[in-house]
């Protein structure tokens, strides 16, 4: 009997029964890197009902089909063709297969603690695609050229071509970058020049916009239009609004504090930057931070916008470990925490060494229902699960997001809080870090997607380990 010859071909004769541009039929054709004499390989529409985004592979001996019903379906079909072509021998069979979540993204931050170039952000463009992840979270900070701002430029300023050069490697690849540009706190390269110091909410410290100077609001349209324009494909835009931890500290914004609180304060100026970017034909999103630790702020947020839901703490679902963020700003309760009986001894050894030292480095023992707070309580308590206070729903503020009418994105990270394990950042925790996100976001069903950040300062390339992570935990 013949022997079935399964080698890969050096090239696909490709045939094209579907919308797709000529860039990605030459893809296919080039995909395997075989021996073997060229054979036919299908690029079609017409196929039995298959996700938006979802794509069939069928291998058969001299032929190769690959059916979806959009572009992006036949691009992550031609990722896992070439992940296929890897094999010395053509497998045969078929695979059906979808991406689980909407948006499966990573943080490309030109701001961290070492500066990436342009080169290493273009190969972290590239292996996003690879891993069939569809958005870039890119953060500039400084290093955007802004034109009204040529005093924040410098050396490491990337020019309007650099970004040009981004977009399209972003777009050939059929990637949305998501540019972010902060609107209150983190704002150290603007407010520590002179020219901006009567704009700080904190006499002498340079970290943090007032929001209700006449002048802020008109001064962030103007840096977040700048960064707009050279991003008109973008259907989203990230407008920060993190860590705003001490409003209410200058002449201005004490009054209004005292009277109302923080969370108007915060809210309207939030709310009136997200109207402006819906009017700029874009959706809004915003962390979720300080509006968990100030509920009333979201009643001045457009119901168009998207929150994104950061923690980086939470390795397992469910957690000992809470993030009381509410609790913590308005009543002085612990920042994170986890319920007093796992102190008694032995207890601990039930969870895993990864979780045990998350306890350990980041959270304090509290009585949790006495150190929450009935006012927490009220506003969170049906989110924490049944087994609360001993173990609580890993990320329960999505669904009290979601409840209040908000579309959700959840955040880990790949690379942050100083964490290191002998000179290497602690992958161990941040895996699970990911994985708990990509779960809770396929449990709830309702999730838009999961962007993992990235704050690092070693060579960039080391976080294609928590991009390929995140591909695991987001597919």
């Amino acid at each position: 009997m013949k022997q079935l010859d399964r080698s890969w071909p050096s090239r696909f004769q490709v045939e094209v029964q579907a919308n797709v541009p000529d860039s990605l039929v030459e893809r296919f054709a080039e995909a395997p890197s075989g021996s073997g004499p060229e054979f036919p390989l299908l690029l079609t529409n017409d196929c039995e009902p298959i996700a938006l985004n979802g794509y069939m592979l069928c291998l058969e001996p001299g032929r190769v089909i690959c059916a979806a019903a959009s572009e992006a379906g036949l691009r992550y079909g031609l990722q896992s063709l070439r992940q296929l072509a890897t094999e010395p021998n053509m497998p045969m069979g078929a695979v059906d297969d979808e991406p689980s979540m909407s948006v499966r993204g990573f943080h490309l931050n030109f701001e961290s603690y070492r500066r990436m170039d342009l080169d290493a952000a273009l190969r972290l463009v590239e292996a996003a695609a690879r891993f069939k992840l569809n958005t870039l979270l890119v953060e500039y900070g400084p290093r955007f050229p802004f034109s009204n701002q040529p005093q924040m430029r410098d050396g490491l300023t990337l020019s309007p071509e650099d970004i040009a050069r981004l977009t399209r490697a972003a777009a050939d690849e059929g990637i949305e970058i998501i540019a972010l540009q902060q609107s209150l706190a983190h704002l150290e390269y603007l407010l520590g020049h002179d020219r901006y110091a009567h704009l700080r909410e904190r006499d002498g410290r340079v970290n943090m916009l007032c929001p209700t100077h006449e002048e802020s609001l008109p001064l962030i349209k103007s840096l977040m239009s700048d960064v707009m324009a050279l991003h008109p494909a973008s259907r989203y835009f990230h407008i920060g609004g993190d860590e705003a931890r001490k409003i209410g500290e200058c002449p201005r914004c004490r009054p209004l504090v005292k009277k109302e609180g923080v969370g108007p304060v915060y809210g309207r100026f939030m709310g009136a930057i997200a109207r402006w970017v819906i009017e700029q034909g874009k959706r809004p999103i915003v962390w979720d931070d300080t509006f968990c630790a100030h509920p009333d702020a979201m009643d001045h947020l457009p119901k168009e916008t998207i929150i994104q839901y950061w923690d980086y703490i939470v390795v397992d679902d469910p957690t000992p470990i809470l993030i009381p963020r509410m609790s913590h700003a308005q009543y002085g309760g612990p920042r994170v925490a986890h319920d007093w009986s796992w102190s008694v001894p032995g207890r601990a050894k039930k969870l895993s060494d990864v979780q045990r030292g998350v306890m350990r480095n980041y959270s304090k023992a509290s009585r949790m229902k006495s150190a929450l707070g009935k006012a927490f309580m009220a506003e969170f308590g049906k989110y924490l699960g049944d087994e609360f206070p001993r173990l609580i729903r890993a990320l329960p503020y999505i669904e009290y997001y979601q409840d209040r009418g908000f579309d959700v994105i959840t955040s880990p990270t790949g690379m942050g809080n100083g964490d290191m394990k002998d000179g290497t950042p602690n992958f161990a925790r941040f895996q699970r870090n990911i994985s708990t996100h990509g779960r809770r976001a396929k449990e709830n069903g309702r999730t838009l997607g999961v962007i993992t950040t990235a704050w690092y300062d070693m060579p960039p390339e080391i976080l294609h380990q928590p991009l390929v992570q995140t591909a695991m935990n987001t597919w």
